[in-house]
């Protein structure tokens, strides 16, 4: 029962930080962004997953790594025998900060 406590825990703590996220305007990234791009997969997941910033694609659909980067980098632990479905996966960076900051 502990365990379930602690991943219930961690969820609760992900959806704070997702609304916050949400609503944040502490840098002019968002500016260019749709939307959040938040990190995805199960708050207790034993292998964690960063990339730098969402792209186009991951802006769009709100979700990282759905893109042609986010093909590549399933590659690696699909071969180490690691699903998807069992990492957590999020970017340093929540938005897309679109054309003017490439």
């Amino acid at each position: 029962m502990h365990a379930q406590a602690a991943t219930a825990s961690r969820e609760k703590s992900l959806q704070r930080l997702r609304r916050e996220a949400a609503r944040c305007q502490a840098c002019d990234i968002y500016r260019g962004a749709t939307q959040t791009v938040f990190g995805e997969g199960p708050p207790d997941a034993e292998l964690m997953l960063v990339g730098e910033q969402p792209g186009d694609r991951e802006d769009r659909e709100g979700s990282p790594f759905v893109g042609p980067g986010g093909a590549l980098l399933d590659r690696a632990p699909e071969q180490a025998g690691i699903e998807r479905s069992l990492t957590y996966r999020r970017n340093a960076v929540s938005n897309f900060p679109g054309a003017p900051w490439l």
